[in-house]
């Protein structure tokens, strides 16, 4: 087991128990047939904890599983170990679905398969999916903890092994549960969780028969590049504190950051032929801020030059001293709000220390994840972009770039991408790059794939804009019944049914129809 001694491994077997579950026990209802999966389910599994639990808070009546696959002791004596949590309703549908996971994982969160952020009380559970979860091969204190890529192995697990690890025990355990294996098998992921998802139909193409893919973390090592690039960008914009240290966060006030975005929407929004506040053209749109920038002094409704000269920056995406773009940029429109530019690039800090998630992902990363060997004093602010190699060299690990979907194909796999076009994290821009190059090496990608793009949504949730819809539904209704989806309908939040558009099927998009009423999905 990894080439961990048997007494070792009783030593720590207590310690990654209590760790990766939280300690849970084992099952106390002994003799019913959710506690006899409890034990050693596989030669690499152990199940601490099986137990049937009632229905209750709009969920239905289950069996809470929970295991850790591959227990070990690895890099500088840490215990390790893929965490699981498997929930399997009475009343089975015969579906299976992987929630997928998101930053860096570390945690093993409730299976339940939440299907819109908007209205978490639908679950893929409550519709009668078996749902599987994991914390990717490592525990950590937050989404953003890094710690775990002092250890090769926990770096492949997360990457790409504890998805497969965790599918093929997960569908054991059903077997032994129900008498039966799925009938169906779905993932259902965004943004590492959307990753996962491309990673599993690439490396295990036969595992799913239905993969939904949201706001893709699929080119992860130059997403982590362009975070850095887009803080240091903002830095140059920033007032600066006693000691001449930037405060990125202050770069742009919380108006600020509406007036750019109004003024992006206002230039872009007719691209889709209708002036309705709905930008669903992302890449065609060609905002240029320096039209707000000031004249004269510097006010509350223009930008100093230094400002234009970030969101430049960050439009155009990072590039080396030898004009390489590494990573498409991103657009500008309803980047406002709470979890729009304020929350991944800039930050709610007071100080030079910035806390912008996407800054805190990419120092983690370039000390420990991505770096070998690792780098734990290293200073993201001191990153050289043409010295990026010892980044680039560990690439592989996480990338989903692949363009080779044959095999998923073949097995009659499908797959749905959606991605928000506000999204603050993962450009939309660099995922349509991206699928160019995926329908050129795919003539026949119309017949497993689609893509859908989202106005006005920020990454996997929030934002102004149609952020309210179920992707679920169409990908089982492809695999189940042969009907492609060409579009799903989607509504604002508190919203009224005059906002409600269609997302439509990659390159189409929402006009308005010929009739007047209504919107029709065309190209």
């Amino acid at each position: 087991m990894n080439n961990l001694s048997s007494q070792a491994m009783r030593a720590a077997l207590p310690i990654l128990l209590a760790t990766t579950l939280g300690g849970a026990a084992l099952a106390a209802d002994e003799g019913t047939p959710c506690a006899a999966l409890a034990g050693v389910a596989a030669f690499d599994t152990i199940v601490s904890r099986a137990e049937e639990m009632p229905a209750a808070d709009g969920l239905p009546a289950y069996c809470l599983v929970q295991g850790v696959i591959e227990p070990r002791v690895g890099a500088e004596g840490r215990t390790f170990g893929t965490g699981f949590e498997l929930r399997l309703p009475r009343d089975w549908s015969g579906r299976f679905l992987f929630q997928g996971g998101g930053g860096w994982d570390g945690s093993v969160d409730p299976s339940v398969g939440v299907i819109d952020r908007t209205k978490p009380e639908d679950t893929a559970l409550g519709r009668g999916f078996a749902v599987v979860n994991t914390d990717a091969g490592h525990t950590g204190n937050s989404a953003t903890d890094g710690w775990f890529g002092i250890d090769m192995k926990a770096r492949q697990d997360n990457g790409y092994n504890s998805v497969r690890l965790v599918t093929e025990r997960a569908k054991a355990l059903i077997a032994r549960h129900y008498g039966t294996g799925p009938e169906r098998s779905y993932f259902f992921g965004c943004s590492n969780g959307g990753r996962q998802g491309m990673v599993a139909a690439v490396r295990t193409p036969g595992e799913f028969d239905g993969i939904v893919s949201g706001a893709p973390a699929f080119d992860l090592t130059p997403s982590i590049i362009a975070w850095n690039w887009n803080t240091r960008a903002l830095m140059e914009a920033a007032p600066k504190d006693a000691d001449g240290a930037p405060i990125a966060s202050q770069a742009f006030s919380d108006a600020e950051l509406e007036m750019i975005s109004h003024a992006a929407v206002a230039a872009c929004d007719a691209e889709d032929g209708a002036e309705d506040g709905n930008v669903f053209r992302p890449a065609q749109c060609a905002f240029d801020p320096a039209v707000l920038q000031c004249e004269g002094d510097k006010t509350e409704q223009c930008l100093s030059a230094a400002q234009v000269s970030a969101l430049q920056k960050i439009q155009q995406g990072p590039k080396d001293s030898s004009g390489e773009l590494l990573y498409t940029g991103w657009p500008l429109a309803d980047m406002e709000g709470k979890s729009g530019m304020r929350a991944w690039m800039l930050g709610s800090s007071p100080t030079a220390e910035s806390n912008a998630r996407g800054f805190s992902f990419s120092q983690g990363w370039m000390r420990t994840v991505g770096s070998t060997p690792p780098r734990p004093d290293f200073d993201a602010m001191e990153f050289d972009i043409d010295d990026r190699d010892f980044l680039m060299a560990n690439a592989p690990i996480f990338a989903a770039t692949s363009t080779d979907y044959q095999a998923f194909r073949d097995h009659g796999g499908k797959i749905l991408w959606w991605h928000g076009n506000a999204d603050p994290a993962f450009s939309v821009r660099h995922f349509l790059s991206w699928y160019a190059d995926f329908r050129d090496a795919n003539p026949a990608a119309g017949d497993f794939s689609r893509l859908f793009l989202v106005p006005g949504m920020h990454h996997c949730s929030g934002g102004p804009g149609l952020v309210s819809f179920d992707s679920l539904s169409p990908i089982v209704d492809w695999v189940e019944k042969g009907t492609a989806p060409d579009q799903i309908m989607a509504s604002v939040p508190g919203g009224d049914a005059s906002q409600n558009r269609p997302l439509c099927n990659y390159p189409a998009y929402a006009q308005p129809s010929e009739s007047g009423k209504g919107f029709t999905c065309r190209e």
